[in-house]
């Protein structure tokens, strides 16, 4: 099999506070609001941000439902950044823009680099990474 990309679809109940999110926290300024859904363009990633009510008009064709993450319902995106800085700037910026700092950045004992956790408004976690550097 060969994948050309991947794309993750999530529900939002307000675009217009994802838009101002995630165009401040990860510096993307040109995104804006499209049919009813944000779509950011990462290497290898494609994110759609849809209102839940249009998430569930997609999602019902495979038999779904729409769910926001909250205690029981578990998703990590994981994001590896060009810097210490980058994490630190992002988890001090998320509260903000309606994020939610889940975990003050550390260095990963385990697994090595620098990590910390923010959440969006709707509650989508993110690991924010900046490897270990051999």
């Amino acid at each position: 099999m060969n994948i050309r990309t991947t794309i993750l679809c999530l529900p939002v109940q307000n675009l217009e506070e994802t838009l101002t999110f995630y165009s401040n926290i990860f510096g993307l300024p040109d995104i804006k609001i499209e049919e009813g859904m944000i779509t950011i363009e990462l290497p290898n990633l494609s994110l759609f941000f849809m209102e839940t009510t249009a998430f569930e008009g997609y999602s019902r064709k495979a038999g779904r439902g729409v769910q926001l993450p909250n205690q029981n319902v578990g998703t990590i995106i994981s994001c590896a950044l060009m810097t210490k800085k980058d994490v630190d700037t992002a988890l001090e910026n998320a509260p903000n823009y309606g994020g939610v700092v889940k975990e003050k950045a550390k260095i990963d004992e385990l697994y090595g680099g620098y990590i910390g956790y923010i959440s969006d408004p709707d509650g989508h976690l993110w690991e924010l990474v900046y490897p270990q550097q051999n």
